[in-house]
């Protein structure tokens, strides 16, 4: 049998890391078994799930490039879900319920009040039909909760080992919500089961949940599945990470012009018994894989972690790597500017920031101006290379007797009105005599 993953986001908000780290570790199995990766949109929620996102969903997983092999919506499958809804209701496994919101929540507080377990009772698998009838005159539409038989459910979980979960301590689960609309604890079961999905990973907050769907599962189409629950990414502070914290999301980083291998060589990493380390290329992703690596313990997400990935990425890349991205910020950057630049980058965009430095014409305020102008009456004549800049400082060392900070910071501030930045012997190269000559105001 192929091997077949998925990955099943909510197209109600933006995807964060955490969610592409599960994303990637089902691609990656996918791919090292030679098998099929399933992009499922869980979108039966109308209410809550936009279109938009769901696009975006597809443009992060394509921009990281996470290939699927097959995709498809949740509500595009209604049909089924009703015939599979039925087939559970002729085999008896579905009942009716009628109580309100408001009325579960007093059960549970009554329940908790008197020390007992905060499951539903069951108490609708007693009503009369003469009951149901009187509380649909009443206007009540029902609700359909799943009959689960077992007691306790076990399996051996890819990454926890033996798992069993007492069922009794479960809530029956519903299926379907008095407005008709189906449940994900009904909806994947069915998809796993009519896509052939044969390894289901996913945080460890499902892990409940898997009980109850395996014994859906098997209530409906006794397959095999296997199971893995990895321990959820955590923020930097420890908390949870959230749809609804954009600084996180995939989209916030391609914003922040964070290259897509910076990404995937952190969460391919972290949270695993692998150090994290910057790979060469998504193919080494692939091959390095091996879920075992994979830590029960919740991994923190260390942006200062991603951001020095990056900047490793950004001073690694050649001018033929970045040319045409280079062209978009300023088509006067050549491989020398880019060669002499790169290393004080953090981003390939940050070079908008030397090309303003290098190309403007503005004047820049010199503070020691006696000092300035000594060192401009021995400015050397052109052609300029990379020899020009030891030359010339030789030169006004002699003259003013300056050395070490007091020579060269002065210079630097004065031909490019920074502290920092690349080599002066590159950056005045770039500037040239002429520009040197008018732009310092003197």
């Amino acid at each position: 049998m192929t091997v077949t993953t998925r990955f099943a986001p909510s197209p109600t908000g933006l995807i964060h890391l955490g969610n592409i780290r599960t994303a990637l570790i089902n691609w990656l199995f996918a791919r090292v078994n030679n098998g099929k990766f399933i992009l499922r949109i869980d979108d039966t929620d109308a209410e809550r799930s936009r279109q938009e996102y769901a696009d975006k969903i597809k443009h992060d997983l394509d921009w990281l490039g996470i290939n699927y092999d097959e995709t498809f919506d949740q509500s595009s499958r209604f049909d089924v879900y009703d015939k599979r809804f039925q087939q559970l209701k002729d085999s008896g496994r579905v009942y009716a319920c009628y109580e309100t919101a408001e009325e579960l929540d007093r059960k549970r507080k009554l329940q908790s009040a008197t020390g007992g377990k905060q499951v539903y009772d069951r108490s609708a698998l007693k009503l009369s039909d003469q009951q149901k009838k009187d509380f649909e005159a009443e206007g009540r539409k029902p609700h359909w909760r799943f009959l689960m038989n077992s007691e306790r459910v076990e399996w051996d979980d890819l990454l926890k080992g033996k798992i069993s979960i007492d069922l009794t301590s479960l809530s029956d689960p519903v299926l379907i919500r008095a407005d008709g609309v189906p449940l994900y604890t009904f909806t994947s079961a069915v998809d796993d089961i009519d896509y052939k999905v044969t390894n289901v990973i996913r945080g460890d907050d499902h892990t409940s949940n898997t009980a109850v769907q395996i014994e859906l599962i098997n209530a409906l189409d006794n397959c095999n599945i296997t199971f893995a629950h990895h321990a959820l990414l955590q923020a930097a502070s420890g908390d949870k990470l959230s749809k609804r914290d954009g600084v996180i999301s995939i989209e916030s980083f391609r914003e922040q012009n964070m290259e897509p291998l910076a990404i995937l060589s952190l969460l391919a990493t972290i949270g695993t018994s692998n150090s994290i380390e910057l790979k060469d290329n998504i193919q080494q992703i692939i091959d390095e894989f091996r879920i075992e690596t994979i830590s029960t313990s919740p991994g923190r997400i260390e942006t200062d972690l991603l951001n020095a990935l990056n900047k490793k990425i950004v001073q690694g890349f050649s001018f033929n790597d970045v040319k045409d991205r280079l062209a978009n910020v300023d088509d006067r950057i050549d491989e020398l500017f880019w060669d002499s630049v790169k290393g004080n980058l953090a981003t390939v965009e940050d070079v908008k920031s030397w090309a303003d430095i290098v190309f403007n014409e503005d004047k820049i305020e010199v503070e020691d101006k006696e000092f300035i102008q000594q060192a401009l009456s021995v400015i050397p004549p052109d052609p300029w290379d990379e020899n020009t800049w030891e030359l010339w400082t030789s030169e006004i060392k002699q003259l003013t007797g300056r050395k070490g900070k007091e020579l060269f910071l002065p210079l630097r501030e004065a031909f490019t009105g920074m502290k920092h930045g690349p080599e002066m012997k590159q950056l005045i190269q770039l500037l040239g005599r002429e520009k040197i000559l008018n732009r310092v105001n003197i």
